[in-house]
């Protein structure tokens, strides 16, 4: 990773509080703090663009799954899906 030198000023007593509770160098405090925003700053975008796109209006995204059987499902298991399980516990070559 490409590290940078930054200067700034900060609050005094959130900097003091961060230092204390994340008890590491200042470099990494700000790099928590920065991926913290940006994580943060990410979900707000996509809230937005889903609340102004949401899925139901895209007609490729909003479709309807085929009906089920009803759930709790007590039936027996089907066959292809017995096989597909026995497919994936058999060991790999070795």
């Amino acid at each position: 990773m490409t590290r940078v030198r930054i200067s700034t000023t900060v609050d005094a007593e959130r900097w003091a509080t961060a230092r204390r509770l994340v008890d590491a160098p200042g470099s990494q405090v700000v790099d928590r703090a920065l991926a913290a925003l940006i994580e943060q700053v990410e979900s707000e975008h996509e809230r937005a663009v889903l609340s102004a796109h949401p899925y139901d209006a895209d007609g490729d995204l909003g479709w309807q799954a085929a009906a089920g059987p009803d759930l709790p499902y007590d039936g027996p298991v089907p066959h292809d899906v017995q096989d597909m399980a026995a497919r994936r516990r058999a060991p790999g070559p070795a």
